[in-house]
């Protein structure tokens, strides 16, 4: 039976749909046909954090994931919007970094490492690192791996599909993105997906304005997927986010009933996952990595936005 994944909220949504499309189908039982499922490779220690950088409350007490600072959304001040303005552009530039990394031969360990020590020299703490448990720095997602994934030893392929998912806490606020890019050569059905996935969160960003209904941001996202043949993965949402890592509001990225209004002053993710083949997923035993059941492959793009007065502010 499927689980909702550590990071994500147990929910059931009234008409929330995926489609699942023929042809997306057996384009993906094509890409199987001419490459292997990942297989873990060797994970090692994680990297310390510089003394004089502050962590987030969990880090020293696990408990405090939770409380009420994270369960009602609340407009952020001034103050806060410029220290999340300063989290999201070193986020954004960690991606930049791993742009530049992804080529064939590298490990996801290496790159964990060269982004664990980009995060600490610009005084930040990795957010991912012990939060709940997690063991590495980064959030590095390959091929049929929806998210979650373990940085480890396995070295990139050639036409590998890449998710680098960073959240970093600096100043006491996280900020928290994604992309997704294929690795060495690209092939066509992974450049389309890749390409579906990045229009379908710039078009759930565009919808996002005071009062508009929470519910506009997954018709965005399922008209994208829908006119593309993809799959929603609609148990991963997005959240909440500021001093807290993860909170309300939950942000689904398929059609839902959800008529809460969006808040001038708020800041939330939105972070879709399109899928080739069929949404469906299960968890690998190391209890994090999240893989698709049919071993289609997964894209995944992410910002962390605020909700001004007449739209909204991309902060990653």
């Amino acid at each position: 039976q499927q689980r909702v994944v550590p990071w994500c909220f147990p929910v059931v949504l009234a008409g929330c749909s995926t489609l699942k499309s023929r042809s997306a189908r057996r384009a993906c039982l094509k890409a199987l046909a001419t490459r292997n499922l990942v297989k873990r490779g060797k994970i090692l220690p994680a990297q310390p954090v510089p003394e004089g950088i502050l962590a987030p409350p969990y880090v020293a007490d696990p408990d405090k994931v939770r409380g009420w600072w994270n369960s009602r959304i609340e407009p952020k001040s001034d103050s806060d919007v410029e220290a999340m303005r300063s989290a999201g552009q070193l986020a954004h530039s960690a991606l930049d970094l791993a742009a530049e990394l992804i080529r064939p031969g590298i490990t996801s360990e290496e790159m964990d490492k060269e982004l664990h020590t980009f995060i600490c020299d610009h005084g930040a703490y990795p957010s991912d690192l012990q939060y709940k448990g997690f063991p590495k720095s980064v959030m590095i997602s390959i091929n049929e791996v929806i998210c979650h994934g373990i940085p480890d030893s396995r070295p990139l392929e050639d036409g590998d599909l890449v998710n680098v998912d960073v959240t970093l806490y600096r100043h006491g606020f996280h900020a928290d993105t994604a992309r997704t890019w294929m690795c060495g050569e690209e092939d066509e059905a992974g450049g389309r997906l890749v390409a579906a996935t990045r229009e379908a969160l710039d078009a759930a960003i565009a919808v996002c304005r005071p009062a508009a209904p929470l519910k506009a941001i997954g018709e965005a996202v399922a008209d994208i997927a829908e006119r593309e043949g993809f799959g929603i993965v609609k148990t991963l949402v997005g959240h909440g986010i500021g001093e807290f890592f993860h909170g309300v509001p939950q942000i689904f990225h398929c059609r839902n009933s959800d008529n809460r209004k969006m808040q001038e002053g708020t800041t939330f993710t939105i972070e879709p996952v399109l899928t080739e083949g069929s949404p469906e997923w299960f968890t690998w035993e190391d209890g994090w990595t999240v893989a698709t059941k049919d071993g289609g492959r997964a894209a995944q793009f992410e910002h962390t936005i605020l909700i001004t007065s007449d739209g909204c502010e991309v902060l990653t």
